[in-house]
This record gives C-alpha cells, structure tokens and sequence, in this order.
C-alpha cells in the first residue's frame, strides 16, 4: 500500500516540477534581467497581426555580415564553426541597443542575447550584405481587438520594445511608440 501511495504522490508532483521549471528562466529574467530598448522595422503588412499578437521585427535582427566572426566567413572553417552557439554582443547608441559583433565565446558583460543563424553557406558572398539573425523575441501579445494601433505603428517602424535580458534570455516585456 506504501509503494501505491508513493506513485501517487510521484505522478501528481512530476508535473508540478515540469511546470516549475519550464518557468524558471523567464521569471529569473523578470526579476534580475537588466532593461534595454530595440527599436522596431517596419514589417509586410499582411504578417503584423494574427490573432491577440503583433509580430516584430527589429533592427538586431540584420545584421551585417562583417560583425560576424571570421571563422564563419571561409570554406576551411565554416563546416565546423557553423552550428555552434553564438553571442550577439550589444552596445547602446543613443537611447537604444545595437549589435556590435557577434561571437561564439559568452561575453563576461550583461548586455549580450544568444543568438540563432540558420547559414548553409560561409558569409563571403558579394551579395549578401545583411544575415537575418533569431534573438525569439519577435511576438509582443495584446489584449483582444487592442493591436490595430500597435499594428498601425509597427508598420511604419514606429514602435519601441521594452527588453529584460539575463544571461542572454530575452524577455519582451513592452511596447510602446518611439518618441519623435
């Protein structure tokens, strides 16, 4: 009887846990995460609002193929550089954060995002000047029937977003239009 009341209480607490721990990195991000502002890039209309969010798109998102480390640039290297982890390392310009290079060593300051690249090519074509890089922060969610302004502002790439960042976790915690 011990032992099947035992699986009991295992089967009701596992989830809790899971739970628990699903959790853990945006509350710690939440409490201790350092702010930082982004600034938004105007978007195709037909992809900014699906249902109760607004997508975004941010100028970090482009990023220049020079600040991208070098071992990611030239055939001998890019096979075994190209699926590790990367670090875009921020700095702020005027009131917001930009990206100052990326790196595949975790930077010793807060201010840095991991980061996610799908490449299947090194980074030396003429033609690519800009590579799309993933932070997962590009979906603010809103109120019922209240994004048609934010839409209308994200359209023009008038929108701000308020970010906590805490050992490269992003938490997007607001958005608000850019002051003129």
């Amino acid at each position: 009887m011990k032992n099947r009341s035992r699986i009991y209480i295992i089967a009701i607490i596992f989830p809790i846990i899971i739970l628990l721990a699903m959790s853990f990195l945006p509350v710690m991000t939440y409490l201790y995460g350092i702010d930082i502002l982004l600034t938004t890039q105007p978007l195709d209309p037909r992809d900014l609002f699906r249902g109760d969010y607004v997508s975004l798109r941010f100028t970090i998102n482009e990023v220049d193929r020079s600040l991208f480390p070098d071992e990611l640039k030239f055939e001998p290297t890019f096979e075994e550089y190209r699926n590790k982890d990367l670090y875009a390392i921020l700095t702020k310009k005027g009131e917001y954060y930009v990206v100052d290079r990326l790196s595949f060593t975790k930077p010793q300051h807060p201010y840095y995002l991991k980061a996610k690249v799908n490449l299947y090519a090194p980074l030396n074509e003429e033609y690519l000047r800009t590579v799309y890089v993933n932070y997962q922060i590009d979906r603010y969610f809103v109120p019922e029937r209240t994004g048609k302004d934010l839409e209308e502002l994200a359209r023009k790439g008038q929108l701000v977003a308020r970010v906590k960042i805490w050992r490269g976790y992003p938490l997007l915690i607001s958005v608000f239009p850019k002051k003129v």
